[in-house]
């Protein structure tokens, strides 16, 4: 058979481009601009305002901060001087009781599951808590009361 005709593509080989203009078109996603978010901010801005305005939800840019999991508390907490000053509201709302002049609390029931030591505590306070650091238990025995700590 007679070739009349060579085809188009032996005239473009040695070309950059093909035939298909500049030498980044044509790669994979034929002239669509870009794949992926290539073009968001400049020749496809609107495609996202029309998105944003539909949706609700904010196409571009970071919203707001995640804090790195290592720093965020594994317990809930409190001090002694913050214990120090509710104890009597707590005893009025029934979550501890008194007996005499010492007082008595469970701080497990109440969802706090460690006792630290800033502040100053004034009264007898006789202390259930899962875990609570040596200066806590220090100033909580200093004043009269005691910590009680699970096995």
């Amino acid at each position: 058979m007679v070739v009349r005709r060579s085809r188009k593509v032996r005239k473009q080989r040695g070309g950059r481009s093909h035939g298909w203009g500049v030498v980044k078109d044509h790669k994979g996603s034929g002239m669509s601009g870009g794949k992926g978010n290539a073009g968001r901010m400049s020749h496809k801005w609107l495609q996202y305002v029309i998105r944003e305005k539909e949706t609700g939800e904010k196409a571009l840019g970071q919203y707001g901060f995640k804090r790195p999991q290592q720093f965020t508390t594994k317990y809930s907490t409190i001090n002694t001087s913050h214990l120090d000053q509710s104890i009597d509201s707590l005893v009025n709302s029934g979550k501890a009781s008194k007996d005499g002049d010492v007082y008595q609390i469970d701080l497990n029931t109440l969802g706090i599951t460690k006792l630290l030591a800033q502040g100053d505590i004034s009264r007898k306070i006789n202390i259930t808590v899962k875990i609570a650091t040596e200066r806590a238990i220090k100033k909580v025995t200093e004043s009269g009361g005691k910590v009680i700590l699970p096995e």
